[in-house]
């Protein structure tokens, strides 16, 4: 060390390098050490007295030592003072007198003195550093993978995220978000554009409940439409929080949007279907009346009687089977002798069946039995089979569309009570309205004529069998 070796010329000189944090070590050309500063002995654990006159190799790993002495005599051999960067495009490393290895930072430099070349070399020990680079590393591995894993669930569960500005209304939202409201994939937004795309029936109490949350609730929860790019409505679930500002002010509110319009279709479904047991169950007592009124007008004994009316009875606990017994597949015809078999006078004369042979699957049946159910239950509370002079007229065939097979079914009542048109929508004609336009994409027509109702109905047979 140069303080060591030359203390009366260079004491000043030995007093700076002891303030200087970075290691700073010196050597002649050939490599061997001629000053080492305190900050070089905190940093590889040395002593200078222990390391002046030593080879520098000493301070790196072993595996180096054969290059490095290479690389210092290229760098010595030159006559003008200069200096570079060690360690350029790959890691340099150093060696602690305990052996461990460690990263560094170090720039060489070259000069000539009284004709003397010197290689100097300032060192900063960037372990700490470099851990935290690590550390920050795997953090962000981490919080990219678990990024991935909140856009997968959002993906999987079709939520989407949104944050408003309530200063000025400025809405964020992400891709699914977007997607969901049928807004723009891409360029800035305002909750006005959103709020246009809310079903102009739920919009007013969405903006209410807002409005409250924003006022003094702090939270909001609410289902609603909207209209996606095809214009087409859907239900979604939106739920929000709002956060305040210092002074108290609503700043943001931030939230997400699930899609619930499956589980909202199911709703409907289950509900329709709650209805017509209910229905059903009404009609019941009034389909047995009518039965044991028309069974007892022409029987001559107890015996036949009672022959009759159980024979009826078990066609009407057919007729109520909605599954149709689990099969797979059914015929018209088979729909239609299964809910007019009840009705049916001795010599069935009351009920006139004439069409081809239809079949359809099960799915299509049971809509077919449902509307077949409530023209049969109709025509034996108020129509034709109420009365033993009624008759009961059904006559189908198919009919070729625009590229698809129409079943065509004609259903007239004729010999009962005078007719006219009901006052008010019963469900009975809501069921079987739903049943054909909605479940089959059919059209039903309904004619209240004096003679008896006639009804005509016209639906898609894709799935069907003739």
């Amino acid at each position: 060390m140069v303080g060591r070796n030359h203390p009366a010329s260079a004491a000043s000189g030995s007093d700076i390098l002891a303030l200087i944090g970075d290691g700073v070590v010196s050597t002649d050309e050939s490599g061997h050490i001629l000053l080492f500063n305190r900050a070089a002995e905190e940093i590889f654990g040395y002593d200078a007295d222990e390391i002046l006159g030593k080879a520098v190799e000493i301070l790196l790993p072993s595996r180096f030592h054969a290059r490095h002495v290479s690389d210092v005599q290229a760098f010595a051999a030159g006559s003008e003072a200069t200096r570079r960067i060690m360690g350029h495009r790959r890691e340099v490393l150093g060696r602690r007198k305990n052996g461990e290895e460690f990263p560094v930072e170090a720039t060489l430099s070259r000069h000539v003195l009284d004709g003397r070349i010197t290689l100097t070399v300032v060192i900063r020990d960037v372990s700490e550093s470099r851990r935290f680079e690590q550390e920050l590393e795997a953090h962000n591995r981490k919080l990219a993978a678990s990024e991935s894993r909140l856009r997968l669930a959002l993906e999987g569960g079709r939520m989407g995220t949104w944050e408003w500005n309530l200063q000025n209304n400025e809405l964020v939202g992400d891709g699914a978000m977007r997607h969901l409201w049928g807004l723009s994939e891409q360029g800035p937004l305002n909750v006005d554009d959103a709020f246009a795309k809310v079903h102009p029936d739920d919009l007013p109490e969405l903006r209410r409940v807002l409005d409250r949350a924003i006022a003094k609730d702090g939270e909001f929860a609410r289902e609603f439409r909207v209209l996606d790019r095809e214009e087409s409505s859907r239900w979604v679930a939106g739920q929000g929080a709002v956060l305040w500002g210092r002074a108290g002010e609503a700043e943001t509110m931030v939230g997400v949007t699930f899609d619930v319009s499956e589980r909202r279709e199911l709703e409907e479904q289950r509900r329709l279907l709650a209805a017509e047991l209910n229905h059903r169950m009404k009609n019941m007592m009034a389909l047995v009346q009518s039965v044991v009124s028309l069974t007892s007008r022409g029987t001559s004994s107890v015996d036949a009687y009672k022959q009759a009316l159980q024979g009826r009875l078990g066609a009407i606990a057919k007729s109520l089977n909605l599954t149709q017994g689990g099969e797979s597949r059914t015929t018209l015809l088979d729909q239609i002798l299964r809910e007019l078999e009840p009705f049916r006078n001795a010599d069935g004369t009351n009920v006139v069946l004439e069409g081809p042979p239809i079949s359809f699957d099960a799915k299509m049946g049971l809509s077919v039995g449902l509307v077949l159910h409530e023209l049969a239950t109709n025509a034996a509370k108020y129509g034709a089979l109420s009365v033993s002079t009624g008759v009961v007229e059904v006559k189908w065939g198919i009919e070729q569309g625009d590229g698809s097979r129409l079943l065509t079914l004609e259903w007239r009542e004729s010999g009962g009570p005078p007719v006219s048109p009901p006052t008010h929508r019963g469900f009975g004609s809501t069921l079987i309205e739903t049943s054909l336009t909605r479940s089959l994409r059919g059209t039903v027509k309904f004619d209240y004529l004096p003679r008896g109702l006639l009804c005509r109905i016209m639906v898609p047979l894709d799935a069907a069998e003739n």
